[in-house]
């Protein structure tokens, strides 16, 4: 049975540790600037509160190859709901804070383990990633430097979680469990991927390198919309999503983010 894509928790490798964080704090500073310049280049003027995004999606897990619509949720950069609708089934993944479950095809609901829940939830739409490095006081933005992806030059920013009151030791671990790296078109500002990794919920030994890429802005009621995302495992392509259709602040409640499986592990 092809397995959603969940199973693999979000987790950064936490050799980015807080000491290196603070060795490169000054830079923080160009990197509010950019992500500045990210969220005007993103959103403009408008509000944008939430956002429903919905079209075609390609799976590749393996030999495995499925295909269907998907619906993508996004409130914030806590709360996402990501719907699968393939031929083989339904599958979906719900993240709510530090809180999370994915749903098999045959309904059965399985929690998402409490430290693979760091990485903000927008992760398929990064503009919600981009506003928490200017407004979360709990946010620590570096800036990186520039470098070239496939062409096109970008800026570098990685982002990361602090949690006050913390032992350096747990502060440490957040900050790595939370830490999502950035790039940004260094011509329009716009996000053309971050990366990450994956983590299995049971081995906190083994990284999997993951992307995300965003290509093909286009405007929609004020807001710079990415209509082809694509997700990297490992360099391998598994989920290619074509967006059709944006609703932009349609008024997502709470209550569609609801985690109903018991968290804390499988």
């Amino acid at each position: 049975m092809l397995r959603f894509l969940v199973r693999i928790a979000v987790f950064l490798p936490l050799v980015f540790s807080f000491s290196q964080a603070q060795t490169t704090t000054q830079m923080s500073p160009q990197a509010v600037m950019l992500a500045s310049q990210a969220l005007q280049a993103s959103v403009g003027s408008t509000a944008l509160t939430d956002v429903t995004l919905q079209g075609t999606v390609n799976s590749f897990l393996g030999s495995d190859e499925d295909s269907g619509n998907f619906t993508l949720e996004v409130k914030g950069n806590q709360e996402s709901k990501l719907s699968l609708n393939l031929s083989s089934g339904q599958r979906t993944e719900i993240r709510q804070g530090q809180a999370g479950e994915w749903v098999d095809a045959e309904g059965v609901q399985h929690p998402m383990a409490f430290h693979n829940c760091w990485v903000d939830a927008s992760w398929l739409f990064p503009t919600f990633s981009v506003r928490s490095a200017l407004n979360d006081p709990q946010v620590v933005s570096v800036y990186l430097g520039q470098t070239v992806r496939d062409g096109v030059t970008v800026d570098h920013l990685q982002l990361s979680r602090t949690i006050p009151g913390q032992s350096t030791d747990m502060a440490t671990q957040i900050q790595g469990l939370s830490a999502l790296d950035l790039y940004l078109d260094a011509t329009s500002h716009l996000p053309v991927a971050i990366d990450f990794n994956l983590h299995p919920d049971n081995d906190l030994i083994r990284n999997i390198p993951a992307e995300i890429q965003f290509s093909g802005y286009q405007k929609v009621n004020g807001i710079n919309v990415p209509f082809h995302i694509q997700k990297f495992l490992q360099g391998t392509l598994t989920l290619d999503f074509y967006v059709s259709n944006v609703t932009i602040n349609p008024g997502i409640p709470d209550s569609e983010f609801s985690i109903q499986a018991v968290q804390g592990g499988n």
